[in-house]
């Protein structure tokens, strides 16, 4: 499996549009890539950033995904722009029940 992570750049004025645009369209779209196996979308409190990891089958079918997503011209009058597109790994540092973690 291999993980994207795209940061959305937000325009917070226009926050209810964006949420109701990525709802819409950005996530439908995303569920249908070829390879799409689950995501997860976060909204950063000041509504400036949204912050999406998505998980895909094969590192081919993510690169394709990546290609698309920063293929997007910045437009500086839509209400959101392409911030970065990488891909990325899980170092498996969260807590598991019953591990004590001290530090």
């Amino acid at each position: 499996m291999t993980t994207l992570l795209i940061s959305l750049d937000l325009d917070p004025d226009r926050a209810t549009e964006v949420v109701s645009l990525l709802r819409s369209e950005m996530a439908p779209w995303m569920r249908q890539q070829p390879g799409f196996v689950s995501s997860h979308w976060l909204l950063a409190e000041d509504r400036r950033h949204c912050t999406i990891t998505v998980d895909f089958e094969s590192e081919g079918d993510a690169a394709a995904v990546a290609r698309a997503t920063l293929a997007l011209p910045s437009n500086a009058a839509r209400s959101w722009n392409v911030g970065r597109v990488e891909t990325v790994a899980d170092l498996d540092f969260a807590p598991r029940p019953g591990l004590r973690v001290e530090g």
